[in-house]
């Protein structure tokens, strides 16, 4: 790729293996040297169906590298019903929910995206579908093609791109070992050709059950003790592990234009294959290793020697080791700058279908950090190798990369079959404007809040997305809260279950996170929201200055209410919303005069609610305590802003110009029974079950403090100027009523619910003059006003008002409700948060309604990684069968028939004391049996005992297996190069019968 717009960007990485169960885990494995390869117990053995007479056998191997997890999977995401994903092939799943995974750590919503996004992948046969087929109830219940096509490799890619809306290319990539690699490179070629803007690339492999170790057979790929030693002197085989890799790929210049974090470059691909010039065809060939390995060193334009890294296939074989560095060494040439080959499979096994996607994110792990980890496993490197007087050496410790210059890996694969695939990778740092650019300054200051927005599918889910949030909030203290809003909001798909939240910083995000209060909100249910308007005694000196300055919304319906509202009072309501208003302190706004405090309270929650409606939160219901009744009726469109504006200066005139009284809160009220009967104290208002508020004379509340005290109710005088709502407003509401006889009223477009009836409104109710004036009289029952919001299924609040006297009365309306959480928010709440809190407002409306616009809450340059999807996994499962299912005496007809014709241990006659002569006539004996053997193993009569095993269209796996069972019949260690050597069964025969006389064969 010889121009940066042929570069391929590594966005993100995600794999799942043995003791690691993501990228950090995995490179922390390998940085530190250890093997997630471990010793299997007799237990697990045999749980997992292996019969006692083969696992005590003493080359039966204990070991395995064993993927945790693997029975459990997250079916609500997805949309399977239990049934159809308990018979879900693991490896399907495993590349579901790990597509997801890469996708959010990329910040991509795939349902939002305009980006076609394709697919390339394989993974290995499903050995789990065998477990599902013995399964009866499951094949009557599901059917059997049902439970094919959940086990079906086949349908792997273009089931993750239907499960997770995915338009790009969709392909299945399968080349055995090599297919995670060769997946890579299809993609890269796929974004080359425009086919698609990202890739999703990568492998699975899971071989069922997990924990059943392997026979060692002599010659064969597979250690003997169950460790893999790349390139050591003692390498004697591979351990086949499982394990899940995938990388999101796109091209450079878009990466970069994204502002996507870019782990490693592509700077070539190329894949080939063998051909026939090889021994058989599960061998490796040295010239068709050095052939792929050149193709992606030209394609890359960099020099030989610019190479200083290469993640080799590295099996520790002893057959394949050697070629793969004679391949090398051709490729790469044999002078120049010190070049490091180390291989991951003494960490983790050899990985399959995955390994060469699991080599390509260990390279650009080693990019990315700047270091190379060690080779494990290798005591002394192989002399077979001949690294000698070469620029290449094995890994065998960790060691960092210069990072003052562009540094640069090569990662192969080849799979048995033929099909060989190398990668070339080069470091990737941003230029100083990049490095600007994700360093500047957010849009929400540090000292603005931000709404932080998640969900989930289920509500056990979304528990686990706030718990993983919060423990990353808390462990990265410098990064920016609205970098995390941002990316929360434009990275993440938004799922059923909502939540929301504003803070300002990220301990308070990390508090509320982990207590759970947060706002909640889902696709079920009722959604309607209440506006509740706080009535006269909650004013505060400065009320919502803090937030004007902030807010263009509020600031600007402010100056509307207070511009209508001093067009009918003598005094400038301004002046008491300013931090220097005539009050001078905060206390003193508590003894204000009437007439002063309801148009104050008018002005500043009037505007809050239109400022939240313009924010795009609506309520569904208003309801108002008192005067806050009128502000509530005035959003309702009762009345016009100007009507308003004159009623409240009017009203509070005259309930001003009354005779002045006291107001008291008790508990309960039969201490008082008598004085209420009498007249002399009215219950002014009942707040809810446990709390009212008595009303009267100045005398008779002293009275009622002393009857309280001496009945030990609990007690607080209000610091009110009047007796509100009591015969003492007799006067104000008869000049009110005639006032109200001017007023033009309309028909209410938002449901209020009354605090005189408990019930909504009438428009009757609503138009009347009467309903008005008597409101000054009459007792507010906020407890029945409650009740009828209850019984329409409403538990969404905001407080429209400064403080939180309004939210502690709907908490106390609902605290006897078990199955009821009201989901509350203020709008100016304490004094030093008014901000805040009515941002926590917005928040609420977004997890009511995720059409309410959070931008101005979560707007930042750059999105920044964020946890990824809390899955909430449950059991799935099937219990895998051992292999294929096979019975174990599944070959005994043959056994019996080499039985039946084979000669006794006892009669193989002693080399010191019997002429070989004697053995022609057992010969054909011989003879008979190894030709039995052959059919077996190629389906035809081997009639023609001269031609060679190969010849007869054996391959090198089946001659391991060949060997193996000629061992085991006559009970004589015949060598792999004996064999080799004398592949047909006439030369088997020969080498049997020498064998037996303990003599060396002479052909």
């Amino acid at each position: 790729m010889e121009s940066d717009d042929e570069l391929i960007a590594i966005v993100s990485m995600e794999c799942r293996l043995p003791q690691a169960r993501d990228v950090d885990e995995f490179w922390r494995k390998l940085v530190d040297g250890e093997s997630a390869v471990r010793d299997l117990t007799d237990e697990e053995v045999a749980a997992a169906g292996v019969p006692e007479g083969r696992r005590s056998r003493a080359d039966y191997v204990k070991r395995a590298g064993v993927l945790d997890g693997i029975a459990e999977f997250d079916s609500t995401y997805f949309g399977y019903s239990p049934r159809e994903a308990d018979i879900l092939d693991v490896q399907q799943r495993l590349m579901l929910e790990s597509s997801v995974t890469l996708l959010e750590r990329a910040n991509i919503d795939p349902h939002r995206t305009r980006q076609r996004i394709g697919v390339f992948a394989g993974s290995g046969m499903s050995t789990y579908l065998f477990g599902a087929l013995r399964r009866r109830d499951l094949v009557e219940s599901l059917g059997e093609m049902v439970i094919r096509h959940g086990n079906d490799k086949d349908f792997l890619a273009t089931r993750t791109s239907y499960k997770l809306n995915l338009r790009g290319p969709s392909v299945n990539v399968q080349t055995a070992c090599s297919t995670g690699l060769v997946a890579v490179h299809s993609a890269v070629q796929s974004l080359l050709l425009d086919e698609c803007d990202a890739a999703i690339a990568g492998a699975v492999h899971v071989r069922l059950p997990q924990h059943a170790g392997y026979r060692y057979q002599v010659g064969g790929v597979l250690s003997p003790d169950g460790i893999c030693r790349p390139f050591d002197s003692g390498a004697n085989g591979t351990v086949f592990t499982n394990g899940i890799g995938l990388v999101l790929l796109k091209r450079l210049r878009d990466a970069v234009a994204d502002g996507d974090e870019v782990h490693a470059v592509i700077a070539a691909s190329a894949v080939n294959n063998d051909g026939a010039e090889k021994v058989s065809f599960t061998a490796p060939s040295v010239s068709g290793q050095v052939d792929v390995l050149s193709d992606a060193l030209q394609v890359s334009g960099a020099k030989q020697t610019d190479i200083t890294y290469i993640e080799a296939h590295g099996t520790g074989t002893a057959l394949g080791d050697p070629i793969e560095i004679e391949a090398i060494k051709q490729a790469y040439g044999l002078d120049g700058a010190p070049c490091g080959i180390g291989s991951l499979k003494g960490n983790f096994g050899h990985l399959n279908i995955a390994a060469g996607i699991i080599g390509l994110i260990k390279a650009a792990l080693v990019l990315k950090h700047g270091y190379v980890p060690p080779t494990v496993n290798v005591g002394e490197v192989s002399p077979a190798l001949e690294l000698d007087d070469s620029r290449y050496f094995v890994t065998t410790e960790g060691f960092p990369l210069d990072r003052a210059s562009e540094n640069w890996a090569g990662v192969s694969a080849f799979g048995m079959g033929g099909t060989n695939g190398h990668v070339i990778l080069k470091s990737f740092e941003p230029t100083p404007a990049e490095q600007a650019a994700d360093e500047g300054t957010d849009d929400v200051t540090a000292a603005s809040p931000g709404i932080l927005t998640f969900s989930a599918r289920s509500e056990d889910a979304l528990r686990g997305q706030a718990a993983a949030l919060a423990e990353h909030l808390a462990a990265h203290p410098d990064a920016s809260l609205a970098a995390y809003a941002h990316t929360l909001r434009e990275g993440r798909t938004l799922h059923p279950y909502r939540a929301s939240l504003a803070a300002t910083d990220r301990a308070e995000a990390v508090t509320r996170l982990r207590t759970g209060r947060y706002h909640r909100g889902s696709e079920a249910g009722t959604h309607d929201i209440a506006f509740v308007f706080a009535g006269q005694g909650t004013q505060r000196e400065a009320m919502g200055a803090a937030l004007a300055t902030k807010n263009e919304h509020f600031a600007r319906r402010l100056a509307e209410a207070v511009a209508a509202v001093n067009e009918h009072t003598d005094f400038d309501v301004q002046a008491y919303l300013g931090p220097d208003g005539p009050g001078g302190t905060v206390e003193s706004v508590d003894g204000i005069d009437t007439s002063v405090a309801q148009p104050l309270l008018f002005a500043v929650e009037y505007a809050l609610a239109t400022a939240l409606v313009d924010a795009g939160v609506r309520p569904h219901y208003v309801l108002g305590h008192s005067l806050g009744e009128i502000v509530a009726a005035t959003v309702a469109d009762i009345f016009d802003l100007g009507t308003a504006a004159r009623l409240v200066a009017t009203r509070a005139r005259l309930m001003g110009a009354c005779p002045t009284g006291s107001m008291l809160a008790v508990d309960r009220l039969d201490a008082f029974s008598d004085v209420l009967e009498g007249g002399s104290l009215v219950v002014a208002a009942t707040n809810s079950p446990s709390q009212f508020v008595l009303s009267g004379t100045h005398e008779a509340v002293e009275g009622a403090v002393a009857r309280a005290a001496d009945a030990g109710v609990r007690h607080q005088r209000l610091a009110t100027s009047h007796a509100f709502h009591s015969p003492l407003m007799r006067g104000a509401a008869d000049e009110f009523r005639a006032f109200l006889h001017t007023v033009e009223f309309r028909a209410p477009r938002i449901p209020l619910v009354s605090n005189i009836t408990g019930r909504v409104l009438t428009e009757y109710e609503g138009r009347s003059p009467h309903y008005w004036a008597d409101h000054l009289l009459r007792t507010v029952d906020f407890a029945e006003s409650m009740r009828t919001l209850r019984q329409a299924g409403v538990s969404r609040f905001v407080e429209i008002g400064p403080g939180r006297s309004m939210s502690n009365l709907v908490r106390a309306n609902l605290s006897s409700e078990a199955d009821l959480t009201p989901e509350l928010a203020q709008t100016l709440g304490d004094l030093e948060h008014e901000e805040e809190a009515f941002a926590d407002a917005v928040a609420l409306g977004w997890a009511t309604d995720p059409e309410v616009p959070v931008a101005e809450y979560a707007s930042a340059p750059r999105m920044v990684p964020l946890p990824t999807y809390a899955f909430e996994r449950h059991v799935h499962w099937v219990e895998p069968t051992l292999g294929f299912g096979a019975d174990d005496d599944a070959d005994a007809p043959v056994n019996a028939a080499l039985t039946a014709t084979a000669p006794a241990p006892s009669a193989a006659p002693a080399a010191t004391d019997q002429d070989p002569a004697d053995l022609d006539g057992p010969t054909e004996e011989i003879r008979a049996i190894v030709a039995k053997i052959y059919e077996s193993f190629i389906g035809a009569p081997a009639t023609a005992h001269d031609r060679e095993f190969f010849e007869l269209g054996g391959n090198s796996l089946m001659a391991i297996q060949l060997i193996n069972k000629l061992r085991e019949t006559f009970e004589l260690d015949f060598s792999v190069r004996d064999f080799y050597e004398n592949s047909s069964v006439s030369g088997t025969t020969d080498v049997i019968k020498s064998l037996l006389l303990q003599e060396p064969a002479r052909v």
